[in-house]
């Protein structure tokens, strides 16, 4: 009887280049192993704790079928896991990394349980690395598997999780609880898989996180394939097209009756409602915030204004963009010339500024009547410099 995952049922939206590079380069030196008398020069001896040949016995193989057996498993999830991380230098370095751990992790269990150092090839490891970055990057990807018993076989699709826990938890009773592995490293496919689940916990969270709504749909998406074929996969993506069409028609429909009842304050001068509701339903961005304050500054100057443009003004100054900062108080003095600042302490700084940038009326604006306006919140002293400067009375 034969089991074994042969693909991901997953849509690729690209070649995944490197995992094919991956495997041509272990065909070509298997084809060399074949030729010249390279294998031996190649493999791992667990006492030399060699880091080149900890990579290198990774990518030689003893016979054709286990160069299959590995290539094909290694195929069964590494192009999904390869878009998914979408990093190529940090898709190397997984392999590299678990090549490392593999290496280390078996000479350390010949150092403990005192064996015999027997060399070990084979990409296995790797290949269980990557059925536990499955686990922890795609756990509901469903795997394609293949069973054959005589004239009988069938495919199924399982979860990359329990594949993971079948495979990676048996070599791991194995390993504990017999002395005779029957020639197969099984400390390496441990190693290897506990070492890609790790990577994948340590290093890869917020490419997950990133990358999770779009591969649930993914998922839902191919179930129904399955399940009904691709015409119904067709219409369901259809359908969710359509979805996302009628909610984007939604928020513009909800966004222009927003500001239709915000045009009716300002223009019946119901300036504190309009502000109440600006402050409690339009918590945006700043280029929305500037949006805003054009299409407010089409109905004519209002109090509603100045209060946008106050709040721009406040996160400009926090990005520390002080030029278009200015640029936006003068905008507001020009509504109103007695236009206070959102930060009272940032006077005498705008104040400076603008004689600075060549805009002396600006920072005679600020500083006319400064004491009605500001009492003792101003330095009076630096206040005093500036209006020397400006010849204020």
């Amino acid at each position: 009887m034969i089991i074994f995952p042969y693909s991901t049922a997953l849509t690729l939206a690209r070649p995944p280049i490197v995992t094919y590079g991956v495997t041509l380069l272990c065909c070509v030196i298997f084809y060399l192993q074949m030729a010249f008398p390279i294998t031996e020069s190649l493999m791992y001896q667990p006492d030399s704790w060699n880091p080149f040949k900890m990579l290198s016995s990774s990518m030689i193989h003893a016979d054709i079928f286990h160069l299959l057996g590995n290539m094909i498993f290694f195929l069964a999830f590494a192009p999904a896991l390869e878009l998914l991380i979408g990093c190529t230098i940090r898709y190397l370095w997984i392999m590299v990394f678990i090549s490392f751990v593999i290496g280390i992790s078996y000479s350390i269990s010949i150092l403990i349980g005192g064996s015999q150092p027997i060399p070990t090839l084979g990409f296995s490891g790797v290949v269980m690395g990557m059925m536990g970055l499955a686990a922890y990057m795609m756990p509901q990807a469903r795997i394609r598997v293949f069973w054959w018993y005589i004239i009988f076989w069938k495919t199924f699709y399982v979860p990359a999780w329990v594949l993971a826990i079948i495979y990676i938890g048996l070599d791991t009773w194995t390993m504990l609880t017999t002395d005779y592995y029957g020639g197969i490293n099984v400390v390496a496919h441990v190693a290897g898989g506990f070492a890609g689940y790790l990577f994948g916990y340590l290093w890869l969270k917020e490419r997950k996180e990133d990358t999770s709504e779009e591969l649930a749909d993914e998922i839902a998406e191919m179930k129904i394939e399955q399940q009904y074929g691709k015409s119904r996969s067709s219409s369901f993506r259809g359908r969710k097209q359509l979805d996302q069409q009628n909610a984007d028609r939604q928020a513009l429909r909800a966004e222009d009756k927003f500001m239709g009842g915000i045009y009716k304050m300002v223009t019946t001068h119901r300036d504190s409602e309009a502000i109440i509701t600006l402050l409690e339903n339009y918590d945006r961005s700043l280029h929305d915030y500037e949006s805003l304050y054009q299409r407010i500054n089409q109905w004519g100057p209002s109090r509603t204004l100045l209060c946008v443009g106050r709040l721009i003004i406040d996160r400009l100054d926090q990005d520390n963009r002080h030029g278009r900062a200015l640029a936006y108080v003068e905008k507001c003095q020009n509504i109103s010339p007695q236009f206070i600042l959102p930060d009272v302490s940032k006077i005498i700084f705008y104040a400076d500024f603008a004689i600075q940038a060549g805009r002396p009326e600006v920072a005679r604006n600020l500083l006319i009547d400064r004491g009605k306006r500001y009492g003792s919140l101003v330095n009076s002293g630096a206040c005093a410099q500036l209006i020397e400067i400006l010849d204020l009375p």
